[in-house]
């Protein structure tokens, strides 16, 4: 049986099917059913609708934007820069192409140049969350953790729903040995997402250096099993190991 969400996507995609049926040259539609299907992780199909846009309409910057952003997801961080670039060239004000050819451009180590395109992002769109985000973790890779949360507040601000900016807000404090702060970003993040693993196990950590192990051990068999549940091999691995060292550090 169908969940509500199942019945509305493949709804979506037979809304995109018909119109491409009954206006084949329907570029848009192409883009829209890419990214229902790259919302799915059906990244094969996502690529060949925004393909297929292309083709049909080759000034259309936003399928260059959501393909790059596919090829980024899949690690094909050169492919990704060149339909960002592409994009940028046919439309120099687009805020998501700098922000994601941002986030390619950190993936492959450029961070300084990553932090230019996060800052024109941001210039170009001043309430953009996903630009501050991105830049939070490229200057959280190079050990600006102060910078990375002031990034992440104002991720948090215009975007208060984003999960995954408390994560990582949290990250940084944690790192700054701000246990107590962290906890209350993990808790938000947790209420937010209530099955995000990660969450509950970043809590356990920040939860075990304040020796509250019981309640770390607690959040550590939540986030394996939620892990488990998402099929998070590295997430998987990483908590056991965390879960064995509580363990050890018990029988010392």
């Amino acid at each position: 049986m169908e969940t509500v969400t199942e019945t509305r996507v493949n709804r979506a995609i037979y809304a995109y099917d018909q119109a491409i049926r009954l206006k084949p040259d329907f570029a848009k539609a192409y883009v829209n059913r890419g990214n229902v299907k790259n919302d799915l992780g059906r990244y094969d199909e996502a690529l060949a609708d925004y393909d297929q846009a292309i083709r049909l309409q080759p000034d259309l910057a936003g399928a260059y934007v959501n393909r790059g952003n596919v090829k980024n997801r899949l690690g094909h961080y050169d492919e990704a820069l060149a339909d960002y670039d592409q994009a940028i060239r046919l439309q120099p004000d687009l805020a998501p192409a700098y922000s994601s050819r941002g986030a390619a451009k950190s993936a492959l180590g450029r961070h300084d140049d990553a932090i230019a395109d996060y800052d024109q992002a941001i210039r170009l769109q001043p309430d953009y969350s996903i630009a501050f985000f991105n830049r939070g973790r490229t200057n959280s890779a190079q050990g600006r953790h102060d910078d990375a949360i002031a990034d992440y507040d104002q991720a948090i601000r215009f975007q208060p729903d984003l999960a995954q900016a408390y994560v990582n807000r949290g990250a940084e404090k944690s790192n700054l040995d701000r246990y107590d702060e962290a906890i209350i970003d993990y808790d938000q993040a947790i209420r937010l997402w209530p099955d995000y693993a990660k969450a509950h196990y970043n809590r356990g950590i920040a939860k075990a250096a304040l020796s509250r192990i019981g309640e770390a051990r607690s959040d550590f068999e939540t986030a394996l099993a939620l892990a488990q549940k998402a099929r998070s091999d590295s997430l998987r691995a990483e908590i056991e190991r965390q879960m064995q060292a509580l363990d050890n550090a018990e029988q010392e």
